[in-house]
Formats: structure tokens, C-alpha cells, sequence
């Protein structure tokens, strides 16, 4: 646990995630990430009291997905074990996510879109002002290529972002730990895991994302230093050396960004 706070303390310095009076609202899917998380956080939050005088509350939520049966009793008695404030809410998100599937299946961002909102809907409800998700390195590396192929930009998702319409602050404190650690901790300390229920799970297009870094990176000798490397990448600004980069206007000169991708593809090519 101590090398996780670690990574949580490296990631709130450097992005000044957590506040004096944070109220943080932790999604908890049941997967090993996010419950890892609100344990981690819950340890934090004597650190901060301890070291630097900062008071936070953290609330851990659960939003029943209702896509298949699932059993809750292990999760629920092991939070009121910790005297962690944690809450399961019902929602109508397998009606709707059955009702709009495309060519059989579940689609994955009409999905993510609604765990969102309704998570920020809770989060509100009691009386939270940020959110903390359980993504973490291997995640933000992995959305960064995604985005990449499937839609021609270089981008990946923030460790912090305020979202004005909602008044509430997105964070993620375990950004900078890579998902291995996560997962070793997670069964050494015998967390139980619930599963998500979802028919996609293992077959999306961030699954398979993650097995070829795995494969071709990762595990490869060859390219060892590349996780080390992709991530460095992510933060590293001042070496962001792209094709059309006007420096000395911050935008683009010769082509233009608010041309759709076809005319920008046939300008190209």
C-alpha cells in the first residue's frame, strides 16, 4: 500500500488534486481499481490531517448497472467493516443500454456518458465538489493511442478537470500508478472484487489495446523502457513537436482544425 500513496501523493502534488475541505465522491464500479482506490483514500485522508492539517470526507458510490444479477454483500459489509461511508444506487441504466444496443451489442459511450452524469447527479446529492475515478496510468497510455487511431488526435484524458455546467471537479489520484501494482495489492489484500456484469467486458476496444501494448511493449525486451517512455511523453510539453505548429501564435497556420476530418484527409492526401 505505501508504493500506491505513494504514486496518490506524486500525483496530488503535481496536479493539485485534493483541497482542504474536499467532500470526494469515488465511483466504485467493484473492480479492483476503484475499490483500491477509496482504500488508499481513505488512508490518505489521515495523512493529510497528520502531515499538512488538510481535512477531506470521501463518499464511495456504487451504480447498479442492472445488466445481469450480481451480489453486493461482500462489497457493502466490507466498507461498513472500515467505517467508510458507502452507498449503492439503483438505476435504469441496463433498460436503456438494452434498449439502444447497435448490431447486438452494449455501446461502451453511451454507457460511460450515463455513468457520468448520474454519478455526478449523486456526487451532488451528497454534497461532494469533486469526483475521483480509478483510472490510472496504464489507462491514460492506453486512451492515448485509442485516440490516436480512431480519431486522428493525440489527447488522452486529465488528471484534473472542472466541469463548469456541474460545478464539480473530476480527479484522478491514481494516475500515475501503473495497473500491475494495482493489481498485485488488490489480491494481497484480498479486496473483494465484484464483476461489472457488462456482455462486453473483455472484448472492447480498450481490451484489446491493452494486450497489444502488453505484448508487442510491455513484455517485449526490446522496448522495456516504453511504459517509462509513453508516459513521460503524456507530460512532457515542452518537447510537443507536431506537423503546422505555429509556436509563436499557439495554433495552426496552413491548415485549418475546424475542418472536418474528411476535407483535413483530403488536403493530406
Amino acid at each position: 500500500m505505501r508504493k500506491l500513496i505513494g504514486s496518490i501523493i506524486r500525483a496530488d502534488n503535481a496536479f493539485n488534486l485534493i483541497e482542504d475541505n474536499d467532500r470526494i465522491c469515488i465511483g466504485v464500479s467493484g473492480g479492483k481499481d476503484s475499490m483500491l482506490l477509496l482504500e488508499a483514500l481513505s488512508l490518505y485522508k489521515q495523512i493529510l490531517k497528520k502531515t499538512k492539517n488538510i481535512n477531506i470526507e470521501i463518499v464511495g458510490i456504487h451504480l447498479k448497472i442492472s445488466l445481469c444479477a450480481i451480489k453486493y454483500e461482500d462489497m457493502v459489509n466490507y466498507w461498513k467493516n472500515k467505517g467508510i461511508e458507502f452507498y449503492l444506487v439503483d438505476t435504469h441504466m441496463g433498460d436503456i443500454l438494452r434498449e439502444n444496443m447497435k448490431k447486438g451489442k452494449i455501446q461502451c459511450s453511451l454507457c460511460s456518458k450515463m455513468k457520468k452524469a448520474i454519478l455526478i447527479d449523486e456526487a451532488k446529492k451528497h454534497k461532494c465538489n469533486k469526483v475521483s475515478m480509478g483510472h490510472h496510468a496504464d489507462d491514460a497510455i492506453e486512451t492515448f493511442f485509442m485516440n490516436m487511431i480512431n480519431e486522428g488526435r493525440i489527447a488522452t484524458f486529465k488528471p484534473k478537470m472542472y466541469l463548469d455546467r456541474s460545478d464539480i471537479t473530476f480527479i484522478r489520484p491514481l494516475i500515475l500508478a501503473r495497473e500491475k501494482h494495482i493489481r498485485r495489492l488488490a489480491n494481497k489484500l484480498q479486496i473483494p472484487v465484484i464483476p461489472c456484469g457488462c456482455p462486453m467486458e473483455g472484448f472492447t476496444q480498450r481490451d484489446s489495446m491493452k494486450m497489444f501494448l502488453q505484448k508487442y511493449f510491455y513484455d517485449n525486451e526490446k522496448w522495456k523502457i516504453s511504459y517509462k517512455n509513453f508516459l513521460i511523453a503524456l507530460c512532457n510539453y515542452k518537447e510537443c513537436d507536431l506537423w503546422f505548429l505555429d509556436k509563436s501564435k499557439g495554433r495552426v497556420n496552413e491548415l485549418n482544425f475546424k475542418d472536418n476530418k474528411s476535407n483535413l484527409k483530403n488536403k493530406l492526401f
